[in-house]
């Protein structure tokens, strides 16, 4: 009976040690002890969640740098012609330029050393910049293009303008060709006709001066006639003097033209 009694006591005293341990065990983790084995593979197996998360890998700094450094200059370029096109406000935002150049570079340097702040604002600004500068080029090569439409439009007005001026001078040519052709024809008739009449005249004033044995003279608006082998003279004041060929006329008289050459 006292064997067992001892027993028992044994047992029950075992369990309460057992039960002391446990209890130190769990006192020393949450105390936060580290020479507890279980304690170091629980800190092992798991991450502390008061560490902050690790940064991911970044692109090398020359060429996150490079691109938004190449947008702000075409973005730069534009401002200019857009400010040298009378936009007031590409002109007031132009001296800005440099300085964001400076911020870049400036994040950029704070980022690969660690501040992740900095990654962002850099971020940030770079998108910024090349958004502005994709949809500027996108009006720039807008307003290009309408110029280039309105100066082929231009050229081809010009051209049809030149064409019509050139068809109208070919035509106004041809046309004054046409009419000096017509006009010549008519003083080709004209002249064909007087050719007739001076040739009938000259038949008959031959006629009547083989009748009269003279020739018809014209001169100073006097008209005579005068024997053959004569020359006749007038004064200008309606006087005739017949002088023979080879002989002298007086001084201030005027010598008459045959008007109809005698008949041979």
């Amino acid at each position: 009976m006292t064997n067992k009694t001892s027993g028992r006591k044994f047992i029950v005293g075992c369990g309460l040690v057992g039960v002391a341990l446990a209890t130190i065990l769990m006192s020393e983790e949450t105390r936060g002890g580290a020479s507890t084995p279980a304690r170091q593979a629980a800190t092992q197996a798991s991450p502390t969640t008061s560490r902050s998360p690790q940064p991911q890998a970044l692109p090398p700094s020359s060429s996150r740098l490079s691109g938004a450094q190449q947008a702000l200059h075409g973005l730069t370029q534009i401002r200019q012609q857009q400010c040298q096109s009378g936009n007031h406000l590409a002109c007031q935002v132009l001296p800005q330029m440099p300085s964001y150049g400076l911020k870049l570079t400036q994040l950029d340097g704070a980022c690969q050393s660690g501040d992740h702040n900095a990654c962002g604002d850099f971020d940030k600004l770079s998108g910024q910049i090349s958004t502005a500068y994709s949809e500027s080029a996108t009006v720039m090569q807008a307003g290009e293009a309408g110029m280039a439409q309105m100066n082929a439009w231009r050229a081809q007005m010009n051209s049809n303008a030149a064409a019509s001026m050139a068809n109208l001078r070919a035509q106004g040519a041809a046309s004054q060709a046409a009419q000096e052709a017509r006009q010549e024809s008519y003083d080709t008739t004209n002249r064909n006709w007087k050719a007739g009449q001076d040739s009938l005249d000259r038949n008959h004033g031959r006629a009547v001066d083989g009748v009269y044995e003279g020739t018809t003279m014209d001169g100073a608006g006097v008209q005579a006639r005068v024997p053959y082998g004569s020359t006749g003279y007038t004064d200008g004041n309606g006087n005739v003097l017949a002088v023979p060929k080879g002989g002298r006329a007086p001084d201030g008289w005027q010598e008459m033209k045959e008007t109809y050459k005698a008949p041979r």
